[in-house]
Order: C-alpha cells, then structure tokens, then sequence
C-alpha cells in the first residue's frame, strides 16, 4: 500500500494514527512543516472565495495567508472573532473558510471555539473552520469536538519536544477533507523525512509525561512574575475546564515603563538558562522578543495594530528545574519578589 513517499509511508502512517485518536478525528495527514498544513487547507480554496481570520495569530501564518490571497485571488477578512459584533459582520454567507488560533499568539487570548462555530454554522454554513491548535495539543484542547472541522498543528514544538525535527499535520473530522488533503500533499510534495516521522511517534510516546512537568514549571515562573515589582503584566490564558483543561509550556510578560523594548532586550541577552529562539515546547527554556521574531515579517502598522511592540517578552517554559529557572530571572531581574 505504500508505493511512493508522497503518497504514504509506513512512518507517516503510525504518527497519524495516533494523532487522530488523540484528536477524536476521522483521519490525520503529515505534513513538512505545520505551515505546509496550513498551506495545504487555504489552498482548498478557489479564485473569489472567502477567507476570514482571527485578527491575532501567528505572523507568518499572518503574513502567509494574506500574500496567498492576494496571488490567487481568495478574498481575505480580519476579524477579532471573540467579539460577537466584529465576528458577525465579517461571517458573510459566502465565507468558505474561517482560521484561527487559540490560546492566540501573542498574548494568549482564548477564543470560544463552540460559540465561533454556532456562528459560522448560522451565517455561513459552507465553511470550513480550521483552528490551530499547536500550543494547547489534542491533550488540553480538542478542537473537532468543539465544532471545528480541522485542527492543524507544527509538530516540531510539544509533539516533538527536543528541537531536532520539523514537520506539521492536520487533523479532520470527515473523509472528504481527509481525502483533499492527502492530494494535495501528494501533488506538493509537502512531507516530512521518514527519520523525522520516526523521531515524532518516539516523542509522543512522553507528551503526556513532558507536559505535566511544562504546566508545573509555567505555573510556578508565572507566580513568581506576577509578583515581582520589576513585572508590569504576566499573560497566561484562561483554563476554564470546559474548551481549555489545562495549559503549559509558555506566556509572556511586560517590565514596567519599557515600550520602547531596551528593558527587554537586556533581560533576553542576559538570560543564561533560556536559550534564544523562537520554538516552544520543547524540553529547553528560551525566551524570545515577538517583535522582533516570531512576527517580524510584519510592517509595524500591523504589529501596531495587534497590540504587539518591542517591550513583549515571550517565554517558553521547558523542563528544567524550576528553581534554576526563577533564579535565573530573579538575578536579571535584579529585585527580589515583595512578600506577600
């Protein structure tokens, strides 16, 4: 059954088994990257379809689709879809996709999947909702039972937790999207190596384990912020129970009197057991400045627009010893914590 590495291999096969029950989906397929997943879902889009996005998601994502709009001419909206009004307006009948990511990046604003989905299904009941749910995992978020049709995933950060892979999937609740992906990774030829799909099932088989100690170690360094005097704001998303059952593995954080970013930026290059980057979830701390990283393909007008500047700070949470951690923000920092 596996007669060309495009179509299937048996590796692809285990990593997706998996993740589809993981998800409670019909099917999974492996991608090289999760923004060849994401690829691949736009582009079941046609010429004058319409695309809306949450207006905070991650900028290349961000970047991506609206460059993909404009060259094959998808009408694209942005729209804070937490907000009933806005959402409303941009939820047209000839909507035929809606993206999103939750908890949001930056700031990890949740978004009601359920009550995005009542509203699309009410005004525009052909649409595809596609969420992206890399930092929460199928293990704190399930996105197809919340009413979503495809949840899509960059698997190089919790699923593979150790930075020496990269590769995405997507997940979906019916056969005819499973079968419209899968072509389309056929036709670009958008999969990951076999060794890397091997080095994903070896690392899921420790999700579970990797992200309980994530949420012990994020709780604790987000006490410690929140009450430090140095912290203005600690972001960390809402866990009510009922979309979102747990978090872990990041947040991000504002010093006081620092929007021009020099507070920031210090603390980042003096930081010593957070290395410098841009992934998260992986078993090693780093911390990163958005601004200047992970959305930096922005204009500034755009950043300005999601609220973003150069005094955020991101923090990916790994599973070192907490202790070493704090202390390592405590002796930048410069202060210790007032008692309360």
């Amino acid at each position: 059954p596996h007669f060309y590495i495009r179509s299937s291999h048996p590796n692809f096969r285990e990593v997706e088994e998996i993740l589809t029950r993981l998800d409670h989906g019909k099917g999974a397929v492996l991608f090289s990257s999760g923004m060849a997943a994401i690829d691949a879902c736009v582009n079941l889009l046609g010429s004058g379809e319409k695309l809306v996005i949450h207006s905070l998601i991650y900028g290349v994502s961000y970047r991506f689709l609206g460059d993909h709009c404009k060259r094959v001419g998808v009408r694209l909206a942005v729209a804070d879809l937490s907000k009933p009004q806005e959402s409303e307006s941009a939820l047209t009948a000839d909507t035929r996709m809606v993206f999103l990511e939750t908890p949001t990046n930056h700031f990890l604003k949740t978004v009601d999947i359920r009550d995005v989905a009542r509203r699309v299904r009410r005004l525009c009941p052909r649409a595809t909702i596609v969420v992206d749910n890399t930092w929460a995992t199928p293990l704190f978020q399930n996105p197809l039972q919340l009413g979503a049709d495809i949840a899509v995933y960059s698997c190089s950060k919790s699923f593979s937790g150790h930075n020496d892979l990269i590769a995405g999937a997507a997940v979906v609740k019916d056969l005819r999207l499973l079968a419209a992906l899968r072509k389309r990774r056929l036709y670009a030829g958008a999969v990951p190596d076999p060794f890397s799909a091997w080095l994903l099932r070896r690392s899921l088989q420790t999700l579970d384990l990797r992200l309980e100690r994530h949420v012990e170690n994020t709780r604790r360094v987000a006490n410690f912020l929140r009450r430090h005097p140095e912290v203005e704001t600690v972001y960390f998303p809402c866990v009510d129970g009922r979309q979102l059952r747990n978090y872990g593995g990041m947040l991000f954080m504002r010093l006081k009197a620092d929007r021009d970013g020099r507070k920031a930026r210090r603390l980042a290059e003096a930081l010593r057991f957070f290395d410098h980057g841009t992934s998260l979830g992986t078993v090693v701390s780093a911390v990163a400045i958005p601004y200047t990283g992970s959305h930096q393909s922005l204009t500034d007008q755009e950043k300005a627009e999601m609220g973003l500047d150069r005094g955020l700070i991101r923090l990916s949470i790994g599973v070192e010893a907490p202790e070493d951690l704090i202390a390592d923000l405590n002796r930048v920092l410069g202060k210790a914590p007032r008692k309360r």
